[in-house]
């Protein structure tokens, strides 16, 4: 259960009080990714938290974030857009990468080289 304050939040984004902003978007995240999606291997979702958090900056940075704005709305459906973003990335990477077991592939042209050797 998620215990932030949302206007506790907005108070220390205007005061550019960072550590306490990414602390709480760094909770929000992980629990969309342990509620909403069941990722609960704890390496995963560092990442992904890492990835949300860096992805907010850039927005801090850019000013595309209002300070008049629900925040934490705003911090949740960022946050769940690029866990989407991620996993389709990681799903189509899946997809193209065709991972070869290089030991069988070895043996293998060993073994035609041996046949192709006898028939000629």
């Amino acid at each position: 259960m998620l215990s932030i304050n949302k206007d506790e939040l907005i108070q220390k984004f205007k005061l550019k009080d960072w550590d306490y902003v990414f602390k709480a978007t760094y909770e929000i995240t992980d629990y969309i990714l342990i509620q909403n999606f069941r990722i609960l291997d704890n390496d995963i979702r560092q990442d992904m938290v890492q990835e949300c958090c860096e992805n907010l900056y850039k927005k801090i940075l850019q000013n595309k974030v209002k300070e008049d704005s629900n925040l934490f709305s705003f911090i949740w459906q960022n946050s769940t857009f690029r866990i989407l973003e991620i996993l389709r990335k990681e799903k189509k990477r899946k997809s193209i990468a065709f991972f070869v077991s290089y030991d069988n592939m070895i043996d293998k042209m060993v073994g035609e080289e041996d046949i192709n050797e006898k028939i000629y």
